[in-house]
């Protein structure tokens, strides 16, 4: 069926609504910004650059078939667009070009920005689940405790300068003398307590880097999965974060398992919250599943085996 003429038809051109983090690890300013708006222009996309507070704004009105919301930074910046798209129907597009790329990974998005722009312009649509915490989505996780401290504790400047690392860095620095709470944990009606350093949610397999904290996660099941460490010392902790990065957590003693479509996490004495590595209070904190809420732009099945 036949568009008519208005501000949002441009001939046979799809509009992709651009939001670029000019800090991100392979973009760095003016030059590399308009080397992404040239691939993207190359592959036949009518480029419209917004900014993350713009573009719910921008978003009134479009038609979900003949636009797209293309975000060129890491999950920080996915993150920051969320709220605006996810119930519009209008795609998301990843341009992996941040430092880490966790949600590109989970999509099997490759790190090539002509590839990734090849699948914002004629990819398949894939529909995948968001959490939704306090009111507020996330794609990945929401993470109470250890991981959200050193989320909060990290400068943007010292993040712009050392990118990664900023947060390895800050959590050695605090990992060792990190205090427990007591968390208590409402899984669907059910209740447990636990003296624990970390909680986190996932709604994917990926947690960061290359690490799984819950390998049974899948983006579009549906499903939050929730991994809890507990711990009685610091000396158990560092044995936890110890057992993460050599990827044998699931059998470690203390560290939890349980699945879920809502969560309620109520800590004594509070903690702080991060979702998809982004500062976002502290607790309590209610989080349930929005499933199939997000429509992505994914490699098509034969592309990605």
């Amino acid at each position: 069926m036949a568009l008519a003429a208005g501000p949002w038809y441009h001939g046979d051109a799809m509009r992709a609504l651009l939001v670029v983090n000019p800090n991100a690890g392979r973009v760095r300013g003016a030059a590399g910004v308009a080397r992404i708006e040239q691939h993207l222009r190359a592959a036949g996309l009518d480029v419209v650059p917004v900014t993350a507070g713009s573009l719910a704004a921008a978003l009134r009105g479009a038609p979900p078939e003949d636009t797209r919301v293309v975000v060129a930074g890491g999950d920080g910046t996915i993150h920051s667009v969320l709220y605006a798209v996810h119930g519009t129907g209008v795609p998301l597009a990843v341009l992996p070009v941040g430092s880490v790329n966790v949600l590109a990974r989970e999509l099997g998005i490759p790190r090539s920005l002509k590839a990734a722009v090849a699948i914002a312009a004629g990819g398949d649509l894939r529909q995948i689940d968001l959490g939704i915490a306090n009111g507020r989505p996330f794609a990945l996780m929401a993470g109470l405790g250890f991981d959200a401290e050193v989320v909060h504790s990290v400068a943007q400047t010292v993040k712009n300068v050392l990118g990664s690392f900023a947060y390895v860095a800050r959590g050695l620095q605090l990992l060792a003398a990190y205090p427990t709470s007591t968390f208590r944990i409402t899984a669907d009606g059910e209740v447990m307590e636990a003296a624990a350093w970390l909680a986190v949610v996932a709604n994917a397999s990926r947690y960061t880097y290359r690490w799984r904290l819950s390998p049974q996660a899948r983006i579009d099941d549906g499903w939050l999965d929730l991994c809890l460490f507990q711990a009685s010392s610091p000396g158990e902790s560092l044995r936890q974060a110890a057992a993460v990065v050599a990827g044998r957590h699931a059998s470690h003693p203390g560290v939890a398992h349980m699945r879920a479509r809502k969560f309620e996490l109520q800590c004594d004495p509070p903690v702080a919250l991060q979702l998809d590595g982004d500062p976002a209070g502290q607790s309590p904190v209610q989080i349930e599943i929005a499933p199939g809420a997000l429509t992505v732009a994914a490699p098509r099945p034969e592309a990605s085996r």
